[in-house]
């Protein structure tokens, strides 16, 4: 099976197409750089075969995805700079990435007939909870543009395709990009006291 993966420079797209790799799946990888250019720890992931694309470009995900030719789809690329989202000459770019880029790949995929995967976040809930949603609730109400866009996104895969999953995560690190880990061992060996918001609920 050939599994086409966005994002692969992410910290997400990195451990999926690792993933897809020690479980005997054939991973494509994409980004926006000419070539691979995440963690170079000698995985799976740093030796696959690499395109470089610009998801926002209708005709490039178009072209591109139909030549491989993959059995599944598996969306990690996203805006994912939640901070730096809520800027105002911002706003359009994180928009165009999360919804128009995730539109145009859902819109190949119903044209090749394959199953997409849509990585998606807690954030088009607003966290107000006492219990876990439900996987079909529908009480979204994302607080701010990062968990808009991202429920753009879903609304762009669901109502483009019959066969896609949603899946929503929280809390990820791995050895690739940034995450709260890492900056905690960070300023860990910098400080003699860390102070650490204890208002959120989570699962790394």
């Amino acid at each position: 099976m050939k599994v086409f993966v966005t994002g692969v420079n992410g910290q997400l797209g990195h451990d999926v197409m690792n993933e897809l790799a020690k479980r005997g799946y054939e991973g494509v990888g994409s980004d926006l750089a000419p070539e691979y250019a995440g963690v170079n720890d000698g995985t799976a992931v740093t030796k696959a075969p690499y395109m470089s694309l610009d998801i926002t470009d209708a005709d490039a995900v178009d072209k591109v995805i139909t030549e491989v030719n993959p059995d599944v789809i598996i969306h990690c690329a996203a805006w994912t700079a939640v901070d730096m989202a809520e800027d105002d000459d911002k706003v359009a770019a994180v928009r165009k990435v999360n919804v128009g880029g995730t539109q145009n790949i859902a819109n190949v995929a119903k044209k090749l007939d394959v199953p997409m995967v849509y990585l998606s976040t807690d954030y088009v809930f607003d966290g107000q909870g006492t219990k876990p949603w439900e996987p079909d609730f529908k009480g979204y109400k994302p607080l701010n543009v990062y968990g808009e866009t991202k429920l753009g996104g879903e609304k762009a895969v669901s109502d483009t395709l019959d066969k896609y999953f949603i899946v929503r995560i929280a809390w990820v690190f791995g050895i690739n990009g940034h995450n709260f880990i890492k900056t905690m061992l960070k300023v860990g060996t910098n400080h003699d006291e860390v102070k650490v918001v204890d208002d959120q609920i989570g699962t790394p």
